[in-house]
């Protein structure tokens, strides 16, 4: 009697442990992926509800910012604002390679001084991210061919929505530190940027600005498809809670661990036992010719 089918079938039935054994661990971690994804997207639903009940607030004025620049955690984000104050135009910054409706362009921040803000906040400062101008695309790009920007003067009155900080996109390299007159040409700024820029740091948070300033009187009535009275366009996209892109990497993990399922069943399960059965169909035929 010979060992050969005996040790051929504990290997192949050890083979088969590890296949299913994989099998089984790697259907589980994609599923555990998948439920780990539909838990994300269920934190962004509430933090979108969050949001959606802070855009029906009454608007925060200068009395209700908080006095001190580190308190960027306790913001309402998406809350509705109106500010009165003035512009503080020799410190407006330019972001560059920022586009809106497939232009390239730049969108403008300008410092607000604050009016009527609280005693302990004499002097403050709130960025806003104003609106946003078209280059144009055969001007070299640099600062002397720089599209204008609006300087209106006086005490003015801003509206728009509470956001973390102005825009940003991606930028290779360490920018140098701010220099010369406004407007300043910039890819990107942080809190350090500001602190050297305006002598001071800004007050936490940064306003969107959704429609041109007044001088306190009559409100913009520009097409939201349309630059405003000031020349600035304000098509600014909503915010992305991201809720879908979770869904749709939770469906994908969901979509692997039925392939694997599948592979495993038509390989080890489906597969060996019609194989199985053709060949002893094949074996009958050849013992009643």
């Amino acid at each position: 009697m010979t060992l050969t089918p005996l040790l051929s079938g504990l290997r192949s039935g050890r083979r088969s442990v590890v296949v299913a054994l994989a099998a089984l661990l790697t259907a589980a971690a994609t599923c555990a992926l998948g439920l780990w994804q539909l838990s994300r997207a269920d934190a962004k639903a509430e933090q979108a509800h969050r949001i959606a009940l802070q855009s029906a607030l009454p608007a925060w004025t200068s009395a209700d910012w908080p006095c001190h620049a580190d308190a960027a955690g306790s913001l309402p984000l998406q809350r509705p604002v109106r500010l009165r104050g003035q512009w503080w135009h020799e410190r407006t910054v330019l972001l560059d390679n920022r586009s809106m409706d497939g232009r390239s362009g730049l969108i403008v921040v300008t410092p607000l001084k604050l009016s009527g803000a609280p005693r302990d906040c004499t002097g403050a400062v709130v960025l806003i991210q104003r609106g946003w101008i078209p280059r144009d695309p055969g001007a070299p790009r640099d600062l002397a061919h720089l599209p204008a920007v609006p300087r209106p003067a006086g005490l003015v009155e801003v509206q728009g929505r509470l956001i973390a900080e102005p825009a940003r996109v991606y930028a290779i390299g360490q920018e140098a530190p701010p220099s010369g007159q406004a407007p300043l040409l910039r890819q990107n700024v942080d809190n350090a940027f500001w602190r050297q820029w305006l002598g001071q740091s800004p007050l936490a948070g940064t306003v969107l600005q959704l429609q041109a300033e007044s001088a306190l009187s009559a409100v913009d009535a520009a097409a939201p498809d349309a630059p405003a009275a000031d020349g600035l366009w304000r098509q600014w996209p909503g915010a992305d809670h991201g809720r879908g892109k979770h869904l749709g990497y939770a469906a994908q993990w969901f979509a692997m661990a039925a392939l694997i399922v599948g592979l495993y069943v038509w390989h080890q399960l489906l597969r060996p036992r019609r194989a199985s059965a053709r060949d002893s169909a094949q074996d009958t035929v050849h013992e009643h010719p």
